[in-house]
């Protein structure tokens, strides 16, 4: 195995990991206050993309984990929401069309899709910035998931920097500076709301 699939692997536990934590306190909290629905459908979907580009450059690790972050990332969605059935029936055939249009369409269109898709924790970042700038108490946002969601990134950095790939490394790049954005708003609102009680 080598080092660039090491830390494909590693990537790939961590971004399977990375939702558990969120689903886990969506339930227990009984709400998702705080939480953009927006951000782990895109994300869901994102998955989907990357799943085919995976097979595209066939790298076991991406294809593996995006199969099993797809499926944890849509826990998410679906503890949020009431009607499962109707989101599944949504999602389903809007993945299937992102996988395999990732694996079979020319790069020049899959390429600014998949930057496109790294974009899908901005409507978080919007979420925890409304939430901190309303001194928004209770956020359902798990600091565990946004954690783990770093480690796995910082992971794929590794990953993308050994392929000398371009893409992976701009995307992956973009993703892991929106989510330190998340935690440091998500952060600062707990202070600003533990320093007002």
């Amino acid at each position: 195995m080598s080092l660039a699939e090491f830390f494909g692997y590693l990537a790939a536990a961590l971004g399977v990991l990375q939702a558990w934590p969120q689903t886990r306190r969506v339930r227990a909290l009984g709400h998702g206050r705080g939480v953009s629905i927006t951000m782990w459908v895109m994300m869901s979907t994102s998955n989907a993309a990357w799943l085919g580009y995976g097979i595209r450059i066939g790298s076991p690790s991406l294809i593996t984990s995006t199969i099993a972050s797809a499926c944890l990332n849509l826990s998410v969605v679906l503890a949020l929401v009431a009607n499962r059935r109707a989101a599944l029936a949504r999602w389903v055939p809007v993945a299937l069309l992102m996988a395999v249009g990732s694996a079979l369409l020319p790069g020049w269109v899959v390429t600014p899709t998949l930057f496109v898709f790294t974009l899908s924790r901005v409507p978080q970042i919007a979420r925890s910035w409304a939430s901190r700038r309303d001194g928004v108490a209770g956020s359902a946002v798990s600091m565990g998931s946004v954690a783990t969601s770093m480690a796995c990134l910082v992971s794929w950095e590794f990953y993308s920097f050994l392929l000398r790939s371009p893409t992976l490394v701009g995307t992956t790049s973009i993703a892991l500076m929106s989510n330190i954005i998340v935690a440091w708003l998500e952060l600062t609102n707990r202070a600003r709301v533990s320093a007002a009680a």
